[in-house]
């Protein structure tokens, strides 16, 4: 009697439980079934499963449950329907938001309230997807980096050394304005042997995609090559051959006017030409950032002089922003006061933060 009893409860709790089990797995298959997922048929005849998530260039991507995010080229798309609202910008430089639809009369967008058709276009003449505000001209992006590193010795020998780098980018659809620094600083035995500093700020205005024009300063002191204070005051013009979150390069050139002020020497000023270098671009699946920058200044008139900054290295990042970095930089003044040596070499490791 007792056992029948328990075998009765026994099955009826399997009941239950079984039950719970399927009323899970079917709440789990109707919120599943809810989740957006966009479609995007291939010319070649295969259909793609996911979400968009950006077009900025001549490539989609698309967030897929079963491969993370892969990359189309937008040439081979022959039409999107979309299962949410996207912004877009369109060739004509108009911005948009609404659904992506393939009807009889090839792709629309639809308007995101009353599902009627907003703009008839054709996928070549959707310039980007979920852009970042810079791209669409309705505000700025803020990206830069921060580095410090140092050493500090006690004992039989004593010294200390500072190192202190870093940039900002602030960017916008026709302007951007930087800022880069750095101010190193060592002492051996109670013995400064290196305090030198140098900020630069610079202003660009893109008239066209590529092009811009620049308006740039640079103060810079050194005790030890007896530069009290230089600065350079320059305009000039550039060209932006990539830019981008993985490649960035741009090539400048124009005139500055240099102001020197020296600890022992006699002042000086005259005009330069100037051009500069700026790369950096993501490597091995952006494991690593690797760049470069260098900027010359020529003095023609005798006697000429060649001022050059130079910095090329890898940074390394690794979590939450945080980046370990390093770098070889080389100055060089073909002639420097005081007769001093002409070129400086400083090998630099860094930590630091990477923000976008």
């Amino acid at each position: 009697m007792f056992l029948n009893v328990a075998s009765k409860a026994l099955n009826h709790h399997k009941q239950q439980l079984n039950y719970l089990l399927y009323s899970l797995i079917a709440l789990i298959t109707l919120f599943s079934g809810s989740a957006y997922s966009d479609s995007v048929w291939m010319k070649n005849g295969d259909k793609i499963t996911g979400t968009l998530v950006v077009k900025i260039t001549d490539k989609v991507v698309i967030n897929t449950s079963y491969a993370g995010e892969i990359k189309l080229n937008w040439a081979d798309i022959l039409s999107i329907d979309a299962e949410k609202p996207y912004t877009m910008m369109l060739s004509d430089q108009s911005v948009v938001t609404g659904y992506l639809k393939h009807g009889e009369n090839g792709q629309a967008i639809l308007d995101e309230d009353a599902k009627t058709e907003l703009v008839d276009t054709e996928l070549s003449e959707i310039q980007y997807i979920n852009p970042s505000k810079d791209l669409i001209g309705e505000g700025y992006v803020w990206s830069g980096n921060l580095n410090l590193g140092g050493a500090f010795n006690n004992g039989n020998s004593k010294n200390r050394n500072m190192q202190f780098n870093g940039e900002s980018i602030t960017r916008g659809l026709e302007d951007r304005y930087t800022a880069q620094g750095y101010a190193y600083w060592a002492e051996d035995n109670g013995e400064q042997t290196q305090n030198n500093m140098r900020v630069r700020g610079q202003y660009d205005h893109f008239f066209t995609k590529k092009w811009f024009t620049y308006l740039n300063t640079i103060q810079e002191k050194d005790r030890f090559r007896d530069i009290k204070l230089r600065s350079q005051y320059g305009v000039g013009t550039g060209y932006q051959l990539f830019e981008g979150e993985k490649l960035n390069l741009s090539l400048e050139g124009g005139l500055s006017w240099i102001d020197q002020d020296f600890y022992q020497e006699q002042d000086e000023d005259h005009a330069a030409i100037r051009w500069a270098v700026n790369y950096n671009q993501f490597l091995f699946n952006s494991f690593v950032q690797a760049f470069h920058r260098h900027e010359v200044l020529y003095t023609p008139r005798a006697p000429s002089q060649i001022l050059l900054y130079s910095s090329t290295g890898l940074r390394f990042p690794f979590i939450m922003g945080l980046s370990a970095t390093t770098q070889l930089d080389y100055n060089l003044d073909t002639r420097p006061a005081d007769d001093r040596r002409k070129g400086d070499t400083r090998a630099l490791f860094t930590l630091g933060y990477t923000w976008k």
